[in-house]
């Protein structure tokens, strides 16, 4: 793939393969189940130390599981510039489609869909469709995020100069296009297995062959391969002096270069480890020149017809130094308050169309389950399972002022609840966004499986004459949850309509656009889905009378209905400020360097 930097030079990617890909993810799986054995054997060595420490061990390992499994991917992505350990074991790196290196955004968009990549589970079978069917690679979430896999060697690269070639040789047996061929074999060969590698150079051997004739013959003492790489080994002196002066002209230029290329490497290795801010202002100085430098010199080594190695080796340094040089700076706290303020609930109201959708696909199923199982108690217990009946019955058979799960919950488990309900929601919450980029099918799913289930479980309790304690127990939390759902449906409808409405863009174009504007719906979800969790484990199952509960209940309605029906429309004649941006391009280095 080639990419034009803003100096007007192309530099060359090479897509990953799907087997590399698939290494390197092999290789992340193997890490995450050694950090999941680790945090369960810290909670069975913490346990050990009384009732608190355990309550407060497991709150703290339900959040860390959870941390792994979403944000694993996720942080070593965006904080490690595209890169998971398995990636940098595989020699791959994320990278925008851009040629830029991976956003932070990107990386938090095309890992929030690796859970729709990996259906059916485990098989990952729509994403591995998804690479084969794309023509940059690209799985679901990669089209979302408008991110690609490339092959990454600049790290083990070594910029080298060439040997001028000799005076006479002959004249080349192959041309410009059949030496091309034979030196990608011979730069692959060793990673090629004994029988693959027989094959291949046998195959490449008799296309060959009308160029070369019989003097180049496999026998009994010369494999396929012996021969090529002999033949390979003859042609490239003869190739190089077919160029001439040209060549000439690259070698000399690579030998007087050396030494800055080598300076510049240095600069890159240590700006990678710790960006642009780790070196002095003499440092970036002489980075900022290096650069200019290596980008002329690539050009004019393609000029001077230099070798596929030379040019391969700049191509990856100055792809390298791109990458520096345009990094983006992570912000997320960075605007938190105004964004909170104004801009998510203009947000939701600019998405309202797909909200409103998503919020008829919840309550309007819930409403008729819970009309269906009330009409019909056995269809109830059919659908909430024996656990949720047993406590519906108990709490009939009870202390006539018994509360839904107050005697089952007690102070030591409250953190504990609060950790499991918060992690659910915000897992549920997720899938509801990334199913959207299955034309809104998963988002729809997600919907209607939870509409359903809030439907069945009241109208049970409807049936044993206890709706009123079940919804004092789910009035302090269940709207804040409850719309922050909707809001991550809506999120995922506008997500799906990319597919099905994609308007003057591509589809692959539209996703892009809408993932990078529907994320702050999906974010501002979030922060929703914590303050519920915090209020569903520590407060709704407090011993407080219920007239109590449901006025809590009730004045978290009125704030957000004021929160997105008022807040930010004072200066809504003002430019619309960042949605929660979570990347700052950095200043242009010349910029930096000047103030």
């Amino acid at each position: 793939m080639a990419v034009d930097t803003p100096e007007q030079v192309r530099i060359d990617y090479v897509l990953a393969d799907l087997g590399s890909r698939i290494g390197a993810f092999a290789v992340d799986l193997v890490l995450l189940s050694a950090v999941l054995a680790v945090l369960a054997a810290a909670l069975a060595a913490v346990a050990s130390l009384g009732p608190v420490a355990e309550s407060l061990g497991t709150t703290a390992l339900v959040f860390a599981v959870f941390l792994v499994q979403w944000g694993y991917f996720m942080l070593f992505e965006g904080l490690w510039g595209g890169r998971t350990p398995g990636k940098r074991t595989l020699g791959l790196r994320v990278v925008q489609v851009g040629g830029e290196a991976l956003s932070f955004r990107g990386a938090v968009l095309r890992n929030l869909l690796r859970a729709v990549d990996l259906q059916p589970a485990p098989s990952g079978l729509a994403g591995l469709v998804s690479i084969l069917a794309s023509r940059r690679a690209q799985r679901l979430g990669d089209l979302v995020a408008g991110t690609l896999v490339v092959q990454d060697a600049a790290g083990r690269s070594r910029i080298e100069a060439i040997e001028p070639p000799p005076g006479r040789v002959g004249r080349p047996l192959l041309s410009p296009a059949g030496f091309e061929l034979l030196a990608s074999y011979v730069a692959r060969r060793e990673g090629l297995s004994g029988r693959i590698r027989h094959r291949v150079s046998e195959a490449l051997l008799e296309a060959l062959r009308p160029a070369i004739g019989e003097d180049y013959a496999a026998g009994d003492h010369h494999t396929p391969d012996e021969v090529l790489v002999r033949l390979h080994r003859e042609e490239g002196p003869r190739h190089a002096a077919r160029s001439g002066a040209r060549s000439l002209q690259a070698a000399t230029m690579a030998r007087e270069r050396q030494e800055e290329w080598s300076r510049y490497a240095e600069l890159v290795r240590r700006g990678e480890k710790g960006g642009l801010a780790s070196l002095s202002e003499s440092e970036l100085r002489a980075f900022g020149r290096l650069y200019r430098g290596l980008t002329a010199d690539l050009a004019r080594v393609r000029t001077y017809g230099a070798g596929p190695e030379l040019v391969g080796a700049l191509e990856r340094w100055v792809g390298a130094g791109h990458n520096l040089l345009y990094r983006r700076r992570r912000r997320i706290a960075h605007g938190l308050g105004r964004w909170l303020a104004v801009g998510f609930p203009r947000a939701v109201r600019r998405h309202r169309v797909p909200v409103l959708l998503a919020t008829a696909l919840f309550y309007g199923p819930a409403g008729m389950t819970f009309a269906a199982v009330h009409g019909d108690p056995l269809l109830g217990r059919k659908m909430v399972g024996s656990a949720m009946m047993t406590r519906a019955e108990n709490t009939v058979k009870g202390d006539p002022a018994a509360r839904y799960l107050e005697r089952e919950i007690t102070a030591l488990e409250m953190p504990v609840l609060s950790a499991a309900l918060t992690t659910n929601n915000l897992g549920v919450t997720f899938l509801a966004f990334a199913g959207g980029v299955l034309a809104g099918a998963g988002t729809l799913a997600v919907l209607l499986l939870n509409g359903l289930m809030l439907g069945s479980v009241l109208g049970a309790y409807a049936n044993e004459g206890v709706l009123a304690v079940i919804l004092a127990f789910v009035f302090p939390h269940g709207f804040v949850e409850l719309t922050a759902i909707c809001i991550a449906g809506g999120a995922g409808f506008g997500l799906g309509s990319a597919l099905l409405v994609p308007g003057r863009l591509t589809r692959a174009d539209a996703l892009r656009a809408r993932g990078r504007d529907l994320l702050t719906l999906l974010l501002g979800a979030a922060v929703m889905l914590v303050v519920a969790g915090i209020v569903e484990g520590l407060y709704s199952p407090l011993a407080l009378p219920a007239p109590a509960k449901f006025a809590f209940g009730g004045s978290t309605a009125v704030l957000l209905a004021a929160y997105f029906g008022l807040a930010g429309r004072r200066d809504a004649g003002s430019q619309q400020p960042p949605l929660l941006d979570l990347d700052v391009p950095v200043e242009r280095l010349d910029q930096r360097i000047a103030r």
